[in-house]
């Protein structure tokens, strides 16, 4: 499946437990690279979502609000200090598209 810059996706993250296994988890990003990129090198450029909240958001921080076409079912914290680039293939599926309205989002 292609993936666009701006769709919320859920991806297989790997966690260490502390007896060494490995377990994956479905957990929330979203796309910040555009098609151009992916289509040359077969990556993913994310951007970490997490429902942990802090009392105090940060500058490279946004709190997104749950609604139906952001897939997220909770308030969130989107992480722009959180980057990641992973193989397609550990993407999962297509949960979302983040708002329009969210005019920080044309300038990643």
């Amino acid at each position: 499946m292609r993936y666009k810059k701006g769709n919320i996706v859920v991806v297989k993250f790997p966690f260490l437990l502390k007896e060494g296994r490995e377990v994956q988890k479905g957990r929330p990003a979203l796309v910040v690279n555009n098609s151009e990129v992916k289509k040359r090198y077969n990556n993913v450029v994310l951007a970490a979502i997490t429902s942990r909240i802090p009392l105090e958001v940060m500058e490279m921080e946004i709190v997104l609000e749950p609604e139906n076409s952001i897939g997220l079912i909770k308030k969130s914290l989107l992480r722009l200090d959180f980057i990641m680039t992973i193989p397609e293939e550990l993407i999962s599926r297509k949960i979302g598209v983040i708002s329009k309205r969210l005019s920080f989002f044309n300038f990643i």
